[in-house]
């Protein structure tokens, strides 16, 4: 049975109001960062089934922003421009994690 993506990134943009809220992904940025995310595949990986959609709270927020890939379930925090760079170079187009020990989460 084959997959219909070979990966599908879920970027937490969730977003918490009130005085007493806990921090969350959506006030570290994580919009501006799925969005720069979606840009690079589209240009570095364009043969491949990849899709990255917005989520809800994740729950990992004080990390944040947070996301989640599947199939495999690898938990990430790309804070940066930069740290989206190394993720598709390394994770989208290498399938390497061994280099982003310091962008996931466990």
């Amino acid at each position: 049975m084959s997959q219909f993506y070979e990966k599908h990134i879920f970027v937490c943009e969730n977003v918490r109001d009130g005085e007493n809220a806990r921090v969350s992904c959506g006030k570290h940025n994580a919009k501006k960062i799925r969005e720069y995310l979606k840009q690079k595949i589209k240009e570095y990986a364009p043969e491949k089934k990849i899709r990255v959609n917005m989520s809800g709270c994740l729950d990992r927020c004080e990390l944040g922003p947070v996301l989640v890939s599947y199939p495999e379930g690898h938990w990430f925090t790309l804070k940066t421009e930069s740290d989206v760079d190394i993720f598709v170079s390394k994770y989208i187009l290498q399938n390497e994690l061994s280099s982003l020990q310091n962008l996931q989460l466990i």
